[in-house]
């Protein structure tokens, strides 16, 4: 649950709130927010504070689970450091979902890596010993799906900060990236296992906890050092804070349109009053002139995230203090026709990837990019794989000889390529 305030302020009050159920017949929901399922229907979810409350409707399907995708696939990860994996389950209807909190994880030499079932760290690989390659399943009822992770000897040798040397208005935040690079010439993403810190907090800090580690809030303005450390190896950048104030924000995509079932992420960008620019999508208040057609997110880690509701059309607002953007999102009721698949017959080497995009045509002749909504699939995953994960939909791996068929499904519509390892 996400409040907002009179002051255009956004707070995380999923803790906050008396939840309810209007169908516990349906679904039951705790006092956390976590939502169980009991039978096939619909229940209107409330969150309530005070005088104040919010609602959404959840559907609970007949679907039953048919696979469990296990992400990232194969990937090898250096002693001493950490793994976090994803499932993602595919459903008889098609539909996916996020499964990583709901899974039992194991691993099959415990002596290589453990993996965690505890909760906030569901998922997370930790490296005990060089070996494998081991592994890690991810298990729901009778379905259950795996992927191998490989410890290497291979020791830190240095970590990057990035941005470099960045500039950021007074009042605004900076997501870093920590890249580490190890002795066997292989990089790992290292930003939520290193110890972060500013050498001048009264100009900027920056975060250690869990879900935002290495976002800088910006407290004065001045110059910071900001570093990055994992044992004995250390990286660091400038982060300088300009007195800089927001004069625009401008909305993106501009006027778009969006079959009815659809969703559609918005970006804000800010223009200052030095000409600088910057991304304030997870900073400013999202909101929708018409909550009816279409809502928009403020939850964290989908932040200016479209659904689409009703026929219609909406205003689509992002504000940070006294600044706002808007654009307007038209919803239609167009049909999806087809599904086109691409690269299209793409030859893959053992062991690479291959981002795969499927893009619909309507009964109005218009294109939309469905690589996010799409379920994909393959013919034989043991030979390509292929994600359903957030962040890395439609992302295709070759692990061995052989050609199989990539399908992306939405409703009763699918289109499909072949690819071949030779």
């Amino acid at each position: 649950a996400t409040g907002t305030y009179s002051d255009s302020t956004t707070q995380d009050l999923t803790t906050q709130v008396t939840w309810s159920s209007s169908n516990t017949a349906f679904a039951t929901i705790d006092s956390a927010g976590l939502a169980t399922s009991v039978a096939a229907g619909m229940t209107t979810i409330t969150a309530t504070l005070g005088g104040v409350s919010g609602s959404t409707t959840l559907t609970v399907t007949a679907a039953t689970l048919s696979t469990i995708d296990v992400t990232p696939t194969d990937p090898s990860i250096a002693n001493g450091t950490t793994q976090q994996f994803t499932a993602t389950g595919t459903y008889s209807d098609f539909t996916t979902q996020d499964l990583t909190t709901q899974v039992t994880w194991s691993s099959s030499s415990t002596a290589v890596s453990t993996i965690s079932n505890a909760g906030g760290s569901q998922g997370l690989a930790t490296s005990v010993a060089a070996g494998g390659p081991i592994t890690i399943t991810a298990t729901l009822g009778l379905v259950s799906g795996n992927t191998t992770l490989t410890v290497t000897a291979a020791t830190l040798t240095s970590i990057a900060v990035t941005p470099t040397n960045p500039s950021i208005a007074n009042g605004t935040t900076r997501q870093f990236t920590a890249t580490g690079t190890f002795s066997d010439s292989t990089t790992q993403d290292l930003t939520t296992q290193v110890t972060w810190s500013s050498s001048a907090t009264g100009v900027a800090t920056i975060s250690n906890a869990g879900g935002s580690q290495g976002l800088a809030s910006s407290v004065a303005v001045g110059s910071t050092t900001i570093t990055a450390t994992l044992g004995l190896v250390s990286g660091n950048t400038t982060l300088t804070v300009t007195a800089a104030t927001l004069s625009t924000i401008a909305v993106t995509p501009v006027n778009p349109s969006l079959p009815l079932g659809l969703t559609r992420q918005f970006t804000a960008t800010g223009t200052f009053s030095d000409s600088t620019m910057q991304d304030l999508t997870t900073q400013v208040t999202w909101s929708s002139s018409s909550p009816g057609v279409a809502t928009i997110s403020n939850a964290s880690g989908s932040k200016g995230l479209a659904t689409s509701v009703a026929a219609g059309t909406t205003i689509i607002t992002a504000t940070l203090g006294s600044v706002s953007g808007n654009t307007t999102l038209t919803v239609n009721t167009v049909t999806l026709v087809s599904i086109t698949v691409t690269p299209a017959t793409p030859t893959l080497t053992k062991g690479t990837t291959r981002q795969f995009t499927a893009t619909g045509t309507y009964s109005d002749s218009s294109a939309q990019n469905l690589t996010a909504s799409v379920t994909w699939s393959s013919s034989t995953p043991s030979v390509v794989s292929i994600s359903n994960a957030g962040g890395s939909k439609g992302l295709a791996k070759a692990k061995r000889k052989g050609t199989v068929t990539i399908t992306a499904t939405l409703g009763s519509i699918s289109g499909s390529t072949s690819v071949t390892v030779p």
